[in-house]
């Protein structure tokens, strides 16, 4: 898995035993609408995606599947400025569907830490605002932890995307925006990662990623529920291998997203689906057939 969540599309020249197009765990990784802005938290998110690749081939036809336990923490080392680290274990199946064969990987994936700054947070204060307002500024880094094998040999699943991590030293620039007028509000994150190189030469692409969720608050007794609803935008250029474009990399996606973030008390817990709106990844050959991801976070 890959890189807080894109779908980055490869061929695979190394092993023509395998499926040539597959999907991506790698660099997907968002965090959704973030629990208390001015509380620290530690917690466990799930995340998991199922793809289909030569959906039009009977003979080819693979579902790949990439599951990710990332436990995560927040904490406010200076003021105004939050600090996010998040680990990731890895769990990812290919399987052929005319024969039934799998290949299987799971370990440890790669770890990330993002940066952001408190432009304008409103619930900082404690006076009364007829909007509130947040504004997240920040980046981050991932490092290449998870294990990027690709070496052809029959014990090892040759493929530079069916990978527990992507070999390199990634960059990530982030803005999240949130407003809220009473119980109704709008998130906006907007995202674009840059993808280092790794030891074999092989370059994922840069990945830029919008999202625009609206939310609303409900009370019940001690428990307050966030449901919310939204659309998530994602696009990528090829991936390039010694410096040469993989045209059967990158592209473009839209997914619908409804979900709902649950506190009680100092706990809170979310859930969220994606659903494919529009997709053309890979030359049209690799579609996303859901997403889902959930948390459990203790605020502190």
């Amino acid at each position: 898995m890959k890189n807080l969540i894109f779908l980055i599309v490869l061929l695979t020249t190394l092993n023509t035993s395998a499926c040539d197009v597959c999907g991506c765990g790698n660099g997907s990784s968002f965090f959704g609408i973030l629990p208390q802005s001015h509380f620290k938290f530690g917690g466990l998110r799930y995340q998991t995606k199922t793809f289909d690749s030569h959906f039009t081939s009977n003979l080819l036809r693979t579902e790949e599947n990439f599951q990710a336990m990332e436990p995560w923490l927040r904490l406010y080392p200076i003021k105004k400025t939050q600090l996010i680290l998040m680990g990731s274990l890895q769990s990812n199946t290919q399987t052929m569907v005319a024969s039934g064969d799998q290949k299987k990987l799971s370990g440890i994936g790669d770890v990330s830490a993002l940066a952001h700054y408190n432009i304008v947070n409103t619930f900082f204060d404690s006076t009364a605002h007829t909007l509130d307002h947040i504004w997240l500024l920040g980046g981050g880094i991932k490092l290449p932890t998870g294990k990027y094998d690709y070496a052809m040999t029959e014990d090892e699943v040759a493929n530079p995307n069916f990978q527990l991590g992507t070999g390199s030293v990634d960059y990530i620039i982030n803005s999240i925006y949130t407003v809220r007028k009473n119980q109704i509000g709008l998130n906006l994150d907007l995202s674009y990662k840059i993808n280092g190189t790794n030891k074999n030469h092989y370059k994922f692409a840069n990945k830029s990623r919008a999202i625009v969720n609206g939310f609303m608050q409900l009370t019940a007794g001690d428990f307050t529920f966030l449901p919310n609803l939204g659309v998530l935008g994602e696009h990528a250029k090829n991936d390039k291998q010694n410096g040469i474009d993989n045209r059967f990399s990158g592209g473009y996606m839209t997914t619908a997203m409804i979900g709902s973030e649950i506190y009680y008390k100092r706990i809170t817990a979310g859930f969220l689906f994606q659903k494919p709106m529009i997709q053309a990844l890979s030359g049209s050959e690799l579609k996303l057939r859901n997403s889902f991801m959930c948390h459990l976070t203790l605020l502190f």
